[in-house]
């Protein structure tokens, strides 16, 4: 299956939460970058010489190169539940011989487990330079991301998202923001099957795989990175921004 992202503005929000929007000169590396989005979007100042995207999409990554070919393009061949289904799990992050200004991580980690986020994040750390900055999304499902116009919060649109585009599948609304209520953080797994601080994932073929859907509430990334910066949604998006300086 191919996956190319259409999503663009990620250079608007990441710029915004890190405070600089003159990234000229800056080495940066967008984890997960797909075919590269962040490079169109219209505030962008990036140089495409100076740009590394890793994804576990090869064809997002042929894209990307072909649309971009002075930037830096490398395949990562790890397990993502219906990105990568046939990747390996646990694959550590390509050697580079690069460190960099901004790393980047845009609706990364809304899609893996703790355990696999809290490992990469890990390893990315180690790839930035001294004083660099490494920013990166999550979803709060109890946040209400656009309170004018939405009167519920990230998960209950969620729900009713997933309603609208599969609506053969009978989701229980109220049960799953029920059942969610006090979690610190959960997977929604095809947008029916809800699996509380649990990684054990009953097996699901690739075939059946479609969506799934991370969660983390604003105290568990607090209490996951001590260290880091926990910032609120910029630029009328869902995703809180959570940043590392080395």
């Amino acid at each position: 299956m191919t996956f190319i992202s259409n999503k663009v503005g990620q250079f608007t929000y990441f710029s915004q939460q890190l405070g600089r929007t003159d990234w000229s000169g800056k080495e940066v590396l967008d984890f997960g970058g797909n075919v590269g989005n962040i490079l169109r979007d219209s505030n962008s100042t990036i140089d495409e010489a100076r740009y590394w995207c890793i994804d576990v999409s090869k064809e997002a990554i042929e894209a990307g190169r072909t649309c971009f070919p002075k930037a830096h393009w490398i395949v990562y061949d790890r397990y993502c539940f219906f990105f990568n289904p046939y990747g390996t799990p646990k694959l550590p992050l390509p050697r580079i011989a690069q460190t960099f200004d901004y790393i980047v991580a845009y609706s990364v980690f809304t899609n893996t487990p703790p355990s696999d986020m809290l490992e990469i994040v890990e390893e990315l750390h180690q790839m930035l330079k001294p004083g660099g900055q490494f920013a990166f999304t999550f979803i709060d499902p109890h946040h209400f991301s656009w309170p004018a116009e939405y009167q519920g919060d990230n998960l209950r649109w969620r729900l009713e998202r997933e309603k609208g585009l599969h609506p053969d599948l009978e989701i229980d609304v109220e049960a799953i923001t029920r059942n969610a209520k006090n979690a610190s953080w959960f997977s929604l797994v095809n947008g029916t099957d809800l699996f509380i601080e649990r990684e054990d994932l009953p097996a699901c073929r690739p075939g059946q795989q479609r969506t799934c859907h991370v969660f983390h509430t604003q105290e568990f990334i607090r209490k996951s990175f001590p260290s880091a910066r926990v910032m609120p949604p910029v630029n009328s998006e869902m995703q809180h921004c959570c940043i590392i300086t080395a």
